[in-house]
């Protein structure tokens, strides 16, 4: 079984120590899902967030790195995914450019299914980061015209390949570019949104979201601060 696969989370947010090191673990600050063919609706209160193989779906995920005083020097994604699926699924986990308009994206109160409800203002959807006043945009400020669109996302993070979607189960991705959360940290917007897609997989593939009890993690590996 691979490492990635299953682990059992007590509790959102805990900070202990591990080889000299420190463990910071935080809850999502927000998440929402778009599709492109539903582009003006908000699905920012569903309990479950949509994953598919398919360039139309993006699920977001954002963690809010202001509470952080330490070094970011490790980082790991757990999510837990929520229904069980017949066929095995790849993964992309890609960073959004970290822009003032980007980070300040509004979850929003859509709650009605996979379908979502028309955005209201200052909800995020597939199309805007706030609906129809602010758009998603480039690192140079270029707006963009959805989720979907590449020069929306840094290089990938993690990808998991080939692995079962079983319900109920913990997954744990490691990041592999701590030094990006470090960089977003100490930035004027210390907001880091992840985004999820599949590469393969038939149909929709849910995880929990953080209005369901099992709120997507972001456990940190910070530098001990030797003065203390």
């Amino acid at each position: 079984m691979k490492s990635i696969y299953v682990a059992f989370l007590i509790g959102c947010v805990a900070s202990t120590s591990f080889g000299g090191d420190e463990l910071l673990v935080l809850s999502a600050s927000k998440d929402n899902f778009g599709r492109s063919n539903k582009r003006n609706r908000n699905n920012g209160a569903n309990e479950t967030l949509a994953i598919a193989h398919a360039p139309n779906i993006r699920t977001i995920i954002a963690f809010d790195l202001s509470s952080v005083t330490n070094e970011i020097i490790g980082a790991e994604l757990r999510f837990r995914q929520h229904n069980a699926m017949d066929e095995k699924t790849s993964l992309i986990v890609a960073p959004m450019v970290n822009t003032a308009h980007n980070a300040a994206w509004g979850e929003g109160t859509g709650n009605l299914g996979a379908g979502g409800q028309n955005a209201q203002p200052g909800e995020s959807c597939y199309g805007y980061s706030a609906f129809r006043d602010v758009p998603w945009e480039s690192a140079t400020g270029e707006p963009l015209l959805n989720l979907g669109d590449s020069k929306l996302w840094g290089a990938p993070v993690a990808a998991l390949n080939g692995f079962k979607w079983e319900a109920a189960r913990w997954v744990r991705v490691p990041i592999k570019d701590a030094a990006l959360l470090e960089k977003i940290r100490k930035s004027e917007t210390p907001t880091i949104t992840l985004g999820l897609w599949g590469k393969t997989g038939n149909g929709l593939y849910f995880i929990s979201s953080k209005n369901s009890p099992w709120s997507p993690e972001l456990q940190l590996t910070l530098r001990k601060d030797e003065k203390k």
